[in-house]
């Protein structure tokens, strides 16, 4: 593999939270050896890992994610739908945990309304469109992610093949019609789906497996209903806990683990509060 040697010389001894040694690289080193091969940095830090030399950027990943289950994360593709209060968070932490490709779909600028909660919302990107703001503003977070930014609604089951390269979708919408739409491609592409919603101080995450049918007992015959965080708010403390489960089960789907807890749906309610888990 052209490189390793060069990768090799650049890594240096650094020890983990429980003292081991081990191999680590830098950032820079690591951007600095793809202008030299003039290969894809995504490929460089593949290169570095499959060395068994740890990027700094992950260091504090493990041992909760081994080095070689950050392999296959970076290896791994991942669409979100939806870059609002849900979608910002979970796209954030996706790029920090190295999620090597990333689709995030959103038709929307962003605006005023969006301050109190949104993760990339701020005073200079009013105004732009949030699929560029996010992708952006990752690039600068993780390089080596590759983010495809698509500024569309998903509103059609027609846009499966928008999906054929990934292995998990991520449910960051807003209305019960949207949602059962998504449910419909993810059927068709056969891929699991990760819904959550948020409303006040509380909210929901459970997978949903193709064409189970859980998402039309959630929200079947209730197409056309108001959006629950229409009508309660989303302060961001919501947003930021239900996309972290969110994320949690993006993790266990990919890595294979936890299979056994798939059908439950969490629910929480920080009024309370309270965690509970129900089987559908």
């Amino acid at each position: 593999m052209p490189g390793n040697d060069l990768i090799e010389a650049r890594a240096r001894i650094v020890k983990d939270g429980q003292g081991k040694s081990l191999q680590a690289i830098g950032d820079q080193d690591l951007l600095n050896l793809a202008d030299i091969l003039k290969i894809p940095l995504h490929q460089v830090y593949l290169q570095s890992m499959e060395k068994g030399i740890v990027p700094l950027r992950y260091l504090r990943n493990m041992p909760s994610i081994t080095l070689k289950e950050q392999i296959t994360l970076h290896a791994s593709r991942v669409a979100v739908v939806g870059s609002g209060g849900l979608g910002g968070h979970v796209t954030a932490g996706l790029c920090r945990l190295g999620i090597g490709v990333l689709h995030i779909f959103d038709p929307d600028v962003f605006d005023e309304t969006n301050l109190n909660r949104q993760a990339f919302s701020a005073q200079n990107t009013l105004g732009k469109p949030k699929v560029e703001v996010i992708r952006e503003c990752c690039r600068r977070i993780n390089p080596a992610v590759q983010v495809t930014a698509h500024q569309i609604a998903v509103a059609d089951q027609n846009q499966h093949p928008l999906f054929a390269d990934v292995q998990v979708i991520v449910d960051a919408l807003d209305t019960p019609g949207d949602r059962l739409t998504l449910a419909a491609i993810a059927g068709k592409c056969r891929l699991p789906l990760v819904h959550g919603t948020v409303a006040g101080f509380g909210g929901r995450v459970m997978v949903i497996h193709p064409r189970d049918g859980r998402m039309e007992m959630l929200y079947g015959g209730r197409e056309e209903a108001c959006s629950a965080e229409l009508l309660l708010g989303t302060p961001i403390l919501s947003p930021v806990l239900i996309s972290s489960f969110q994320m949690k089960a993006v993790l266990n789907l990919l890595l294979g683990r936890h299979q056994s807890r798939e059908g439950r749906m969490v629910f929480v309610d920080m009024e309370k509060p309270s965690l509970d888990l129900f089987e559908l």
